[in-house]
């Protein structure tokens, strides 16, 4: 028996590919993704389903079916400050700015699976919201849709967003329990010593020797473990000239962690080791540490409804299950922190020949897209059966 969703789907493939293409060669920035809200809008408005503003350019629209429950589905829309290099026909008009990270098809999927459950809601045993989020590559647009109140009227039960991945070919799925992606904050150590001629290193107080020490000590105490917690030095940075000792010198790196008691230790071990190397060596540490996201984590009970979706789906050829999870992050933990969620990836590429998120070569296959709309339409249609 033919699969309508399915059917659909790649009946709204070109659409679908107009759109992506029109959003590819317009990219925008976080909390300016003005032309891309707008032409959410306009197709939102076209397939008369209801919508509303929120978060500044982010967009909420509900399809509702019978009965009282509501699932969510998510998109992202902002684009990364990259040039682009892809070569593709469709690539940035915008110079500097680039969807390299896929987050255009994102709203094209979502917008395919909009048509596509605006068309069956007589048959939806309840709403389905989606959404369009500004900002997840900067400050984090989920949390603002949040506390807004996205998950309400009507009360959301359960979420599901999907990512692009280009090192996983076109038709496959990623799906992982537990920990997918990773806590991605980041931490600045402001470190102040004695500074003066350097000719007489025993008269001063080397802030630079200090964060020297302090490096070592993170490498060695601090065992990098891609089950568990990621840290990097990014920048140390001291002096003006090669012959005077500078009062300051500051280091900043990113702390990544797949569980928050691992992050909440994280931070704390980065502190003490910093604190106490700088007073050993006469010296003071300043240590400021930025909470960003927390680390995704996908409900077990969701993981198997996107399971049984693609089990209804003949263009999903299979499914993978990463050994790891991801050290990036991705804000769509607020709502995995709220409500039973899952986080996972549509293959768009070949895995032997293709450039990672956040390249300037990124390219993801449009052959994808009929492939995520109807992955998140029938995922939305199983959690409501």
């Amino acid at each position: 028996m033919e699969n309508i969703i399915e059917k659909l789907a790649f009946e709204f493939a070109d659409e679908m590919t107009q759109i992506r293409h029109v959003l590819h060669r317009n990219p925008e920035l976080g909390n300016c993704e003005y032309k891309t809200s707008a032409l959410i809008k306009e197709k939102l408005t076209e397939w008369g389903i209801f919508h509303e503003p929120m978060a500044g350019t982010g967009i909420k629209a509900v399809i509702r079916g019978k009965g009282d429950n509501a699932v969510l589905l998510r998109a992202d829309m902002d684009a990364l400050p990259i040039k682009e290099e892809s070569g593709v026909s469709f690539a940035s008009e915008t110079d500097g700015c680039m969807h390299a990270c896929g987050h255009d098809m994102h709203v094209a999927c979502l917008l395919g699976a909009a048509k596509i459950l605006n068309n069956i809601k007589d048959t939806l045993n309840g709403s389905v919201v989606l959404i369009f989020q500004p900002d997840e590559e900067g400050n984090g647009g989920a949390e603002r849709m949040i506390k807004e109140g996205v998950l309400d009227k009507p009360k959301v039960t359960a979420a599901f967003a999907l990512h692009v991945e280009p090192l996983e070919e076109t038709g496959y799925l990623q799906i992982k329990d537990g920990s997918v992606m990773a806590s991605p904050d980041d931490f600045k150590i402001t470190i102040t010593g004695a500074g003066g001629h350097g000719a007489y290193p025993e008269k001063c107080v080397n802030p630079i020797d200090i964060g020297a020490r302090i490096l070592r000590r993170y490498k060695t105490e601090i065992k990098n473990d891609p089950k568990k917690r990621i840290v990097t030095i990014c920048s140390f940075n001291g002096g003006t000239c090669r012959n005077v000792i500078p009062d300051t010198a500051v280091l900043t790196g990113t702390a990544r962690s797949l569980d928050n008691e691992t992050r909440r230790e994280l931070k704390e071990k980065l502190r003490s080791i910093a604190e106490k190397t700088a007073e050993e060596m006469g010296g003071k540490a300043e240590f400021d540490f930025n909470e960003l996201f927390p680390p995704v984590i996908n409900n077990a009970d969701m993981n198997a409804v996107v399971r049984r979706a693609a089990a209804e789906l003949t263009c999903v050829k299979g499914i993978t299950a990463p050994e790891h999870a991801a050290m990036t992050g991705d804000d769509f933990s607020y709502f995995t922190e709220c409500l039973p969620s899952a986080y996972f990836k549509l293959g768009v590429g070949n895995k032997e020949a293709a450039y990672p998120l956040h390249s300037s070569k990124f390219r993801a296959d449009d052959r994808a897209m009929p492939i995520g709309a109807a992955i998140l339409a029938q995922t939305a249609a199983e959690y409501l059966m």
